[in-house]
């Protein structure tokens, strides 16, 4: 995956941030908080699609991995570049230390049976993002996705 793509300071840059209990079935809470921002945005609906099952996979991930003996919280941190139609999406939350761009890339040509479970959610992300980084800083896991909205 490339650099992420600069957001445009001089432009008009819509940002907002929402913070949710990291549990598996608040996953469509922050969907529709993400539909929700984008609605002044043009976006076709295979883009909101990918955007959902971005969204669906790092939730999901962070609610089932991250606090593996308590339950924490998790925020997703909004920035619209509305000149460029460039949309970040950065996951934040203060679990385990993880870097998901570091798992190897699933065997997709080995039969479905023959594959190990896991990986594919990490991989989804990675083709329906146009940038993608992690870092690991003032004790947050911190996941930015950049996506061209179309």
């Amino acid at each position: 995956m490339g650099d992420l793509k600069p957001i445009n300071t001089n432009k008009a840059v819509s940002t907002q941030t929402i913070t949710l209990t990291a549990v598996p079935e608040n996953f469509a809470a922050a969907q529709e908080h993400v539909r929700s921002f984008l609605d002044s945005a043009s976006c076709s609906m295979r883009t909101l699609f990918e955007l959902d099952m971005v969204v669906e996979e790092v939730f999901i991930n962070v609610a089932s991995y991250a606090y593996p003996d308590s339950t924490g919280m998790v925020s997703l941190d909004l920035t619209l570049d509305e000149e460029q139609n460039f949309l970040c999406l950065t996951f934040r939350d203060s679990g385990i230390p993880y870097d998901p761009l570091r798992k190897q890339s699933p065997d997709l040509s080995a039969p479905a049976e023959k594959r190990p479970i896991g990986g594919l959610g990490i991989f989804l992300v990675q083709k329906y993002s146009d940038s993608l980084s992690y870092e690991y800083a003032d004790g947050e896991n911190r996941l930015t996705i950049g996506k061209k909205l179309d």
